[in-house]
């Protein structure tokens, strides 16, 4: 149940090892090259370690079934080709499984149209600073930055939340042309208290990007210990596969994530990267920017806030994050 760590350009899973070994051990099988030489899964099922830009990264699943599969959807729905690969990916090629979740997808953008969600949609999240965009990988893959510190879930509600979360991920499919997309999360301002309307929240986001924008990629940077035993809980929203794409990114090894992801050009000189200068929201080509909008900046520890010192608060399984700075 605890969450995979990516430390010093290895995946951890800090409850077991592929080869049934000590919680936090390392997988036996390691390759060069990707996002990291070694990977396990909780459960004792190894998966290979592969850049994040592979499309088959969650999947031994043969590139030609997963091809196979989108041109039947392709044919069936009569969409976009890329549309029926993001489809078509997220459930490795399992043309009924796939049939299913691209059929209830289109049902929901009947009734919602989310294309049509603008700014004016969300005015009050979208002014938070808490979602902007960063640009995109030479690959072509749209990179949202996430500043949990500056998320207030109390100053407005599920509905325009969900919207603010529609409007950029819509964007995303735009700009990346239906594409995949990564997401970063600096976790750092998490709150150790999750009360109901956070974790209601937390809930939406997560069912809003399974069931209608698969095939994105999230790392997540500055997790304060603590949050291990949120993950417990808010592991229950997702499924197998979506919890697989999250990788929980040590202080030391954000540069090589982000450069395995493609973005370490787009990374701001506030987060260590070489990007100079302000990053406007929401950042999105042909879009209006907001005038004025809080700084994209890290937050230090509560610990350190408080003058208190940076332990933390331990949790099991935590032993392989690196301590916040």
């Amino acid at each position: 149940g605890q969450p995979r760590v990516y430390k010093h350009g290895v995946v951890f899973d800090p409850t077991a090892d592929a080869a049934g070994g000590p919680a936090g051990s390392l997988s036996a099988e390691r390759t060069a090259g990707g996002m990291g030489s070694g990977c396990s899964r909780g459960g004792g099922q190894a998966f290979l370690p592969v850049s994040i830009q592979d499309a088959r990264r969650l999947s031994s699943t043969p590139k030609s079934d997963v091809e196979k599969c989108a041109e039947l959807l392709v044919e069936e729905f009569k969409v976009d080709p890329s549309v029926a690969l993001r489809f078509a990916r997220a459930r490795q090629g399992d043309f009924s499984k796939a049939q299913r979740f691209l059929r209830a997808d289109l049902a929901w953008r009947e009734e919602k149209r989310p294309e049509t969600v603008t700014q004016a949609d969300c005015p009050t999240a979208l002014a938070s600073g808490n979602f902007r965009v960063l640009g995109c990988t030479p690959a072509g893959l749209p990179v949202v930055f996430i500043h949990v510190g500056l998320w207030d879930p109390s100053k407005y509600s599920l509905d325009e939340y969900e919207r603010y979360v529609i409007y950029f991920f819509e964007n995303m499919l735009r700009m990346g042309k239906g594409a995949k997309f990564v997401l970063i999360f600096d976790m750092q301002g998490w709150s150790f208290h999750a009360d109901r309307d956070r974790m209601r929240k937390t809930s939406r986001l997560i069912s809003t990007y399974r069931k209608h924008y698969p095939a994105g990629h999230t790392l997540c940077i500055r997790t304060p210990a603590f949050f291990a035993r949120n993950w417990v809980i808010i592991k229950k929203f997702m499924d197998e596969t979506l919890a697989a794409t999250m990788l929980f990114v040590a202080r030391e090894a954000e540069r090589s994530a982000f450069e395995a992801a493609g973005a370490w050009e787009l990374i701001p000189e506030s987060y260590g990267g070489p990007r100079k200068g302000p990053i406007p929201v929401p950042n999105i080509p042909g879009e209006a920017d907001l005038p004025s909008a809080p700084p994209l900046e890290p937050m230090a520890p509560k610990a350190k806030r408080e003058g208190k010192g940076s332990k933390g608060i331990p949790a099991p399984g935590a032993v392989a994050m690196a301590p916040s700075p």
